[in-house]
């Protein structure tokens, strides 16, 4: 018998702007889903930036409890000398 694959949920931030994701992907890893993570701050980056100087983007992995597992982040500060 087949033992099913963990669902991992992928909740995201854009600067304190929360997205519960409900739907959660299966996956047979955590490495699978930390990779999962970090594409999805990289596809986040692409469509957001450059909107201003200060963003931060966070996703937080579930493994189905209300407990993060895993937190990517990646933040962008621009400091402007003129």
């Amino acid at each position: 018998m087949e033992r099913p694959m963990p669902r991992f949920y992928f909740d995201v931030t854009d600067t304190g702007d929360r997205l519960r994701d409900e739907e959660g992907l299966d996956l047979a890893s955590v490495e699978l889903a930390r990779r999962q993570a970090l594409a999805a701050l990289g596809d986040m980056a692409k469509e957001e930036l450059p909107d201003g100087d200060h963003r931060e983007f966070v996703v937080e992995v579930r493994d189905g409890g209300t407990e993060p597992i895993l937190r990517a982040t990646l933040s962008l500060n621009v400091e402007r000398k003129v």
